[in-house]
């Protein structure tokens, strides 16, 4: 599928770095026609049927003249400004990646409703979890991902704890983050696929992430429902080979269901602790009784992993109810992306 786009902008330069570069990255995604006047673009929109239409900021648009399917904006000279006139906006002094993003981003809020389920295909989904908090689960999620990036593999890192960060271990320079997704799953209109690739963000590593919601309370409005549909999505858009899911707190009716349903491999992260032992069995526990109740297999799919463990404060179970995958020592003083590229380079972590 190729996004039909007309551009009218009367930088020459402009059009011409906009030209080459799509020419070069994008000839497969988006047909691109470019203008600089406004009077030969209204004169060809009507055969060019274009999906969207970006405008130069000097311009306005004659909404009259515009084909019914076609949705507008603008490009604009500032990064902060999202709106001009009513439209939506594209800074244009960014990288093609970001404006190409900014396009598809339009074209997904108009464009096809969201996709029906599918039966998973591709993509092995790992979930870090723990129901002991300060156990560094996030920490660990986001150093597999780092791992699986230097091992050549197409790595999306999902952080769906309520008050998780992302940005604390990845960073791009895009501006769009997590709470434009959930208010796209809100919304149910538009392609899914198509928006997760408008929003998503590839930190330099090569891990793609979603910068963490501008509102902390945009995550306590996602429903189970809408998460389903995410990971619906996330699977439909066929880029990844390994999705790192970020999920811990209570043992909750979200995270059964990721467990039972989504994860191919479950990684429980505890410090070793005498409280953290104890809590761990009793997670356990409970898994089993979901799995006699529901005819699922989840501790099959699960290995423990020891974080932050200490010689003085930690002990390792001498049964444990599943494997072992190995421990991870205390790194004093070191945290958010320091400790996630010490903790990738330990070599078990490669055999998640």
């Amino acid at each position: 599928m190729k996004v039909n786009a007309a551009v009218l902008d009367h930088d020459e330069e402009f059009r011409k770095r906009l030209s080459e570069v799509f020419q070069q990255k994008y000839h497969d995604k988006v047909r691109l026609s470019l203008f600089s006047d406004e009077e030969i673009l209204y004169g060809n929109v009507e055969e060019l049927q274009p999906d969207i239409i970006l405008f130069d900021e000097s311009s306005r648009i004659d909404q009259k003249r515009i084909p019914e399917k076609s949705v507008c904006g603008y490009f604009c000279g500032k990064q902060e400004i999202r709106e001009i006139q009513g439209y939506p906006a594209i800074c244009k002094y960014q990288k093609a990646e970001n404006i190409y993003k900014g396009m598809i981003g339009l074209y997904a809020e108009n464009s096809v409703a969201i996709l029906p389920e599918t039966e998973k295909t591709g993509g092995r989904i790992v979930m870090f979890t723990s129901v002991q908090g300060g156990s560094g689960t996030s920490a660990a999620a986001a150093a597999y991902a780092l791992r699986c990036a230097v091992d050549q593999k197409r790595v999306l890192y999902l952080n769906l704890e309520k008050f998780g960060n992302s940005d604390f271990y990845f960073s791009s320079e895009g501006i769009l983050s997590f709470s434009d997704v959930v208010y796209f799953l809100k919304s149910r209109k538009g392609s899914l696929q198509l928006k997760l690739e408008s929003v998503v963000q590839r930190d330099r590593s090569g891990v793609e992430f979603f910068h963490t919601c501008r509102n902390a309370y945009d995550m306590l409005e996602l429903r189970d429902e809408e998460i389903w549909d995410l990971l619906d999505g996330v699977i439909q858009m066929g880029r990844y080979d390994v999705i790192v899911i970020d999920l811990s707190g209570d043992m909750n009716d979200r995270m059964t269901e990721i467990m039972r349903i989504h994860a191919d491999r479950i990684v429980y992260v505890t410090d070793g602790s005498a409280a953290g032992n104890d809590k761990f069995r009793r997670f356990c526990e409970a898994v089993k009784v979901v799995e006699d109740r529901e005819g699922y297999r989840i501790l099959d799919k699960m290995v423990l992993i020891y974080n932050r463990f200490s010689s003085k404060g930690s002990e390792q179970l001498e049964e444990s109810p599943v494997p072992v995958l190995g421990g991870i020592h205390r790194y004093e003083g070191a945290s958010g992306r320091d400790l996630t590229d010490r903790i990738a380079a330990i070599d078990f972590i490669g055999e998640i």
